[in-house]
Order: structure tokens, then C-alpha cells, then sequence
């Protein structure tokens, strides 16, 4: 029976988010214990060992990180990189890299990175995370049938399929994406046979700022969630010379917002659109 081991005690999102992975990945995870392994069972290559054995090696499935030389990572860490996703799992889950650092090196060190007070830290804090994590160390054995394992199902589910959308995403903004300076206001256009998705817009998000680095403001041009077939027009940052309002009344608009960050508009032709653009735009 393939079989997960993690350590007893305080729980962590290293070691719950690495059971969850290992729970997607593998498939045929029937039970998670929360015990400390005897030699058997860290010999044993059906049986994961996860955050403890005190050894990484992939051949028996044991990925620890409590040894001289891994002060850098943890279990999670190991387990990506052993599948070869570790960079592509950072561009699409910004948060990654915050779980390695707090795990290895403290709250302390994350403070300094994020370059925010205990205080804003401590208010960022999840109640959900809290509660699952507090479930998760409770338990000394998790059953496949039981609530709890289904939720570490989708949530390992969840993670890998960000990922694959991210890479499916990216291969077509790759192919649509157009960079245009309208009356001096930077703009990326990506709507042209794409779908709207949480996903499409922090790729655009993050592709104008690899264009412009220094951008404060700009626009944005997407598919419009809410009506289908329509496009989304968004100002970024309060950009000061973009009020999408002196455009509300134009024939081809669906829905424009009062406070004239944002607006919807039939589909139309690239001259017409960017005409929008240009009447919003202050002169």
C-alpha cells in the first residue's frame, strides 16, 4: 500500500503542502502517518518519507532537509526541484518562495524580504490556513475516505493545474500580445482568441512591467469577463492621464465604471479601439 510519512507535532505548510503534492503526483496514496519512521520504513521505496529520515534520496522516496548543507531548502523545495518544476512553480505560485524562506530561516528573515513589520505580517496571517494546518497536526493518521485527505487532493490538484494553465496561457500571449504608446501612455493589447482568467491577467500584469520596468500606470486591453465576446479596457495605478468615463457614452461601450478605471466595449476594429483609447486619454 503506497503510504506517506511525516513528522508528529507542530505542522507547517512545508510538510502539509508536500503531502498534498506527493498525494496528486503519486496517485496511489492511500493513508498519511504522522510518526517518525523506523529504518524499515525509510528503505522502503513505497513508502514516502516526507520532512523526515534525515537524508534526501529520491530512489527511496525520503526527502528531508534537517542536514548540514540544506540551509536553503525544505521539503518542498527538494520535491520540485526532483520534478524539475521548481522555477516554473515560482512564476506561477508568487507565494513559494515565502513558504521556503519562513520554514528554513524564520518569520524574521521574511520581515526583511517582504520589508514589512511583524505587525502588517501578523495581520496578513490566514484564519483558514490556521485552521487546516491545526486539523492536519491533530491527526495521526489521515485515511484516503476522510475529509481532510480530499481537501489535500484538490489542493495538490489545484497546484499542478495553475501550472499547466500558466505554461497553456503564456504559449498564447506569447503569440497575441502587442505593445502600443497611445498620446504617451503605455498599453498592452491581449484579447484576440484568448479567455479571460486570473491567470491571463497577471501575465499581462507582468509582461508590461518586464517591457517597462519603471511603469507607473499604463493600460491594459483583455477579454471582459463578464459578457462574453467583449474587451476589457483597465488603467493600472490611478494612472492620472486615463478616465475611461470621458468615454461612457460612446455606442460600442457595455459597462463603464463611474470611477473610470475600467470599461467594456463591443468588438470592434484595432483603429476604432485604439481611437477609444485615444478620447480617454487626457489631452
Amino acid at each position: 500500500m503506497a503510504l506517506i510519512i511525516t513528522h508528529p507535532g507542530s505542522a507547517h505548510l512545508d510538510d502539509f503542502l508536500s503531502c498534498c503534492l506527493v498525494v496528486n503526483k503519486s496517485g496511489n496514496i492511500k493513508k498519511i502517518k504522522r510518526k517518525e519512521p523506523d529504518k524499515a520504513e525509510i528503505k522502503d521505496p513505497a513508502i514516502w518519507k516526507l520532512d523526515v529520515g534525515e537524508r534526501l534520496d529520491p530512489e527511496i522516496k525520503c526527502f528531508d532537509h534537517h542536514q548540514d548543507g540544506m540551509n536553503e531548502e525544505c521539503t518542498l523545495s527538494l520535491l520540485l526541484k526532483n520534478w524539475g518544476l521548481w522555477s516554473i512553480a515560482n512564476e506561477v505560485h508568487k507565494w513559494l518562495n515565502i513558504v521556503v524562506v519562513n520554514d528554513t530561516k524564520g518569520p524574521k528573515e521574511v520581515t526583511k524580504q517582504l520589508k514589512i513589520s511583524f505587525k502588517a505580517m501578523g495581520a496578513l496571517d490566514s484564519f483558514v490556513e490556521r485552521t487546516i494546518l491545526d486539523l492536519f497536526k491533530k491527526q495521526k493518521e489521515i485515511k484516503k475516505e476522510s475529509l481532510l485527505f480530499s481537501l489535500m487532493e484538490i489542493i495538490g490538484q489545484n497546484f499542478f493545474a495553475l501550472i499547466d494553465e500558466y505554461a497553456t496561457v503564456m504559449e498564447k500571449v506569447n503569440e497575441k500580445l502587442e505593445y502600443k504608446t497611445i498620446n504617451g501612455v503605455q498599453s498592452i493589447f491581449c484579447y484576440e482568441g484568448l479567455t479571460h482568467s486570473s491567470t491571463l491577467l497577471r501575465i499581462i500584469r507582468d509582461k508590461m512591467i518586464e517591457k517597462w520596468p519603471n511603469l507607473k500606470g499604463g493600460i491594459a486591453v483583455y477579454p471582459n469577463k463578464r459578457v462574453k465576446g467583449t474587451i476589457a479596457l483597465r488603467r493600472y495605478d490611478d494612472d492620472e492621464r486615463v478616465n475611461f468615463s470621458r468615454i461612457s457614452n460612446y455606442d460600442k461601450v457595455v459597462y463603464s465604471h463611474p470611477a473610470g478605471f475600467f470599461i467594456s466595449v463591443e468588438q470592434m476594429t484595432k483603429d476604432q479601439l485604439e481611437q477609444y483609447i485615444k478620447d480617454a486619454i487626457k489631452k
